[in-house]
């Protein structure tokens, strides 16, 4: 029997990222309004919509990196690991095989070489963790994730050795 287990680590961001996205786009269409209003080959349409694309540019890189989510999916002892990015896109940072775990420690008893991806939100009631697996180049990879309850309980079952003394 194959065990599915779906785990979204978020935080209230309320309408902010909504309504910074509806602005962003505003801003574009202005721009663009501009451009085609004085005609796309005249210098001066240009020059006036530049200062709304650089707007437009740092509005998208302040919601990529202020509203972040994260999803774990659990499915027949794989995990994928996800970001959200700005409520909008989804990036796949990683998937970890339970059985191919090379070590699960605690965050406080890294090494200094020890640099793990973070894919949790700090301040959460979650149990964070750090999971090194191989990657595809066979290069150790640490993922620093937070686990509640019933995914911690599904990882014991399936991975006791690693997951009970945590």
């Amino acid at each position: 029997m194959n065990k599915f287990y779906e785990q979204f680590i978020t935080k209230d961001y309320g309408t902010l990222p909504n309504a910074i996205n509806i602005i962003s786009k505003t801003i574009l269409i202005f721009a663009l309004l501009i451009i085609f209003t004085f005609g796309i080959f005249n210098l001066l349409g240009i020059i006036i919509s530049i200062p709304f694309f650089i707007v437009f540019l740092l509005i998208e890189v302040y919601l990529a990196n202020s509203f972040l989510e994260y999803e774990y999916e659990y499915y027949d002892k794989d995990i994928t690991i996800s970001k959200i990015i700005g409520k909008r896109r989804r990036k796949v940072i990683g998937n970890i095989d339970v059985r191919n775990i090379l070590k699960v420690s605690n965050i406080n008893s890294l090494s200094k070489e020890e640099k793990p991806i973070r894919c949790t939100i700090k301040g959460l009631n979650l149990k964070e963790v750090v999971i090194f697996v191989n990657d595809k180049n066979g290069k150790k990879v640490g993922y620093l994730v937070g686990l509640d309850e019933e995914i911690l309980s599904i990882l014991k079952k399936d991975n006791p050795t690693l997951f009970n003394y945590i």
